[in-house]
């Protein structure tokens, strides 16, 4: 596959002022709503309606290609099990918890720490359910089960301009993200580590290389402030000039997101399993956004009128940022582990024109595709000639709507494109 064939990045108007500065606001709903799935198959439910849970308590489990469990974000009853929306647009069941606010715990049995091998380090990751928090949602351990690592990248990018979550994860949570990143070096067995954040982030640069200045193994990397350099791919290429096919370890690289690394030492510590997340609340249509510490299993809508609520209707809600995320109709869409944003837009409708063949597209995209190729053999439904464009290399970036002069929404087009491939396929 050709690789970096044109500029495929480019520098974004940030509107990260919006919730940077804001005070970060805490929420505790009166019911969760927590969605058992991470991907196509759903978790079987292991309690029943009417039983009263703990906070911290295994709900229900997911073993067919991966092992995930689920557990509780909050002591109550069980009320019910509904089917509802995702964040990933399928609907699927949702375990409803009534909260008695009592935050009566079940433990775990075992932790780890600095001590622990790295065979019980992936374990816990496996046990706790650890997935990765910069929205792909890939199980944890998973990563870390390979002996050809030669590099752990911390990924504290966050290159969406809307984004704050991780950074303001990392600013409230300097000890776990520390601890975080120890236990992640020893499970990977690599020689060197080295933790990505934008350049402009000063302070925090600065708090961080002390934060790590007794450990050299472990190297402060700032990054370029540009649009996708939170995209592995593109981390990997900038941190250690290296590429690579599929996954990050043909590389010699495993890659964790900054959040991830805080999630596995905040467990380790409380001894419970995740139960909160930090989740940025912004966009253009939002009366005053922030950054807000929220259970899993919250709603949108109560996290929106958190935050004042939106300031036009009709709107558009993404889960996750403007460049990555996914439109949702409904606000009752509920937050899990790796939904680290909601973007809300104003309705303004784009003044499309017809394709000028410019190949603007093609110049930036960072998985060196080419996207109207793709739209046009999706047209005609010419599944094979899909599968030479190599059209599920495409990570969905949004690069590709962004630089078109022509306000496609090319990025959908793909989409539509890989379900058309993916159902004509089977």
């Amino acid at each position: 596959m050709p690789f970096l064939i044109g500029p495929m990045q480019m520098q974004m108007k940030s509107e990260k002022h919006l919730t940077e500065a804001a005070e970060m606001l805490t929420y505790v709903p009166e019911v969760v709503s927590l969605p058992l799935t991470t991907g196509a198959q759903e978790g079987k439910l292991l309690v029943e309606v009417g039983e009263h849970v703990k906070r911290g308590q295994l709900i229900a489990l997911k073993d067919d290609r991966f092992y995930v469990p689920f557990f509780s974000p909050v002591s109550g009853v069980v009320t019910a099990v509904v089917k509802k929306m995702s964040a990933r647009l399928k609907p699927c069941d949702h375990v409803l918890i009534s909260n008695d606010f009592k935050d009566e715990t079940e433990y775990l049995t075992k932790t780890i720490d600095d001590n622990s091998s790295r065979e019980e380090i992936i374990d816990f990751m496996k046990n706790i359910g650890l997935l990765g928090q910069g929205g792909a949602g890939f199980p944890t351990y998973i990563k870390y089960s390979t002996d050809k690592c030669e590099t752990l990248i911390i990924n504290a990018v966050e290159c969406e301009p809307y984004l704050t979550a991780d950074c303001a994860n990392i600013e409230r949570n300097l000890a776990d993200f520390k601890q975080g990143v120890r236990l992640m070096f020893k499970a990977s067995l690599a020689k060197a580590c080295k933790i990505g954040i934008k350049a402009y982030h000063t302070e925090l640069i600065a708090e961080l290389k002390e934060l790590f200045k007794d450990e050299p193994q472990i190297a402060i990397c700032p990054v370029k402030d540009v649009y996708p350099m939170g995209w592995e791919r593109t981390l990997v290429s900038t941190l250690l000039n290296r590429h690579y096919e599929r996954l990050p370890i043909e590389a010699g690289a495993i890659v964790s997101n900054a959040s991830t690394a805080i999630t596995l030492a905040a467990v380790a510590r409380e001894k419970i399993a995740q139960y909160e997340r930090i989740v940025t609340v912004s966009g253009n249509n939002v009366a005053e956004p922030h950054n807000i510490l929220c259970r899993l299993g919250s709603e949108v809508g109560e996290l929106l009128k958190l935050c004042g609520g939106v300031k036009e209707s009709p709107a558009n809600l993404l889960m996750g940022g403007p460049m990555m995320g996914t439109c949702v109709t409904k606000e009752e869409v509920c937050i899990n582990a790796i939904c680290n944003g909601v973007t809300v837009y104003k309705d303004e409708p784009l003044a499309t024109i017809g394709c000028l063949r410019c190949g603007r597209c093609v110049e930036h995209c960072p998985s060196s595709l080419q996207p109207v190729l793709i739209k046009e053999a999706a047209k005609v439904n010419d599944i094979e000639r899909l599968g030479k464009l190599q059209l599920l290399d495409c990570v969905e970036c949004g690069m590709c709507s962004y630089v078109c002069p022509s306000k496609i929404d090319v990025t959908e087009e793909v989409r539509r494109a890989k379900r058309l491939y993916m159902l004509k396929r089977k």
